[in-house]
């Protein structure tokens, strides 16, 4: 049985977007049956955590019997897209490279730009300072965005002629745009994610995930247990 690991709880502007979703997505839709083990935050700081399984104290890590862990969202959804052989090319074929290639796009040259927003819009209390930084960061991710949208240039899909992990993977990764408003400026982007957002395998990984993180609360993380070392 495949294990993936999830957060207990998320603040409710990640409800439905942390990066467990995109492995419970492509698991979905190749149709392989897996259970969630739900994590707080000393037990993904805690060394046997950090050392067994994902280095860095993050998630997701997805556990199966006879293999070792694996540990970031995106090499997890190439993986079990190849070994499923579904929703990437075959071995050696263009359409495969092309997948490859926009799934580390959607994750190197695309989510950097939204984090930095996020950042700013969630994490930063000094409003003065965020007076001055968001409208670059703003300005910087919308470039991106248009830029996106025209390599889109209206096809349905990413690449060739059916949904691949290209899709799934900057579908996931523009949920932080939507959620900042950053998508007026490209509506064809909006429209085309939310398309691929319908897909049944993403509204079960997303419902899933939003009902577990609605069942806890900040408490069950256990932040003030984090030792101070880690």
């Amino acid at each position: 049985m495949i294990t993936v690991t999830a957060m207990k709880w998320a603040p409710s502007f990640a409800a439905g977007q942390v990066r467990d979703h995109r492995v419970r997505w492509i698991l979905n839709e190749v149709g392989w049956p897996y259970e969630v083990r739900l994590v707080d935050a000393p037990t993904m700081k805690s060394k046997s955590y950090r050392g067994d399984l994902q280095p860095f104290g993050q998630l997701p890590v997805l556990e199966e019997a006879g293999r070792p862990p694996m540990f970031e969202s995106g090499a997890i959804v190439l993986d079990v897209a190849m070994r499923a052989g579904r929703f990437i090319g075959a071995e050696g074929t263009a359409d495969r490279a092309a997948a490859i290639q926009w799934v580390v796009a959607g994750l190197n040259s695309i989510e950097p730009f939204l984090f930095n927003v996020a950042e700013v819009d969630y994490f930063m209390d000094d409003e003065a300072a965020k007076a001055i930084r968001r409208p670059v960061v703003v300005s910087q991710a919308k470039v991106r965005l248009a830029m996106l949208e025209r390599a889109l240039d209206g096809r349905e899909w990413f690449v060739g002629d059916a949904f691949s992990v290209a899709d799934l993977m900057m579908a996931s990764v523009l949920k932080i745009a939507r959620n900042l408003d950053l998508l007026s400026d490209v509506p064809a982007l909006g429209a085309w994610q939310q398309s691929v957002l319908a897909r049944p395998a993403h509204v079960k990984a997303e419902q899933d995930q939003m009902s577990e993180i609605a069942r806890h609360s900040a408490a069950d993380m256990r932040y003030d247990a984090v030792p101070k070392e880690a």
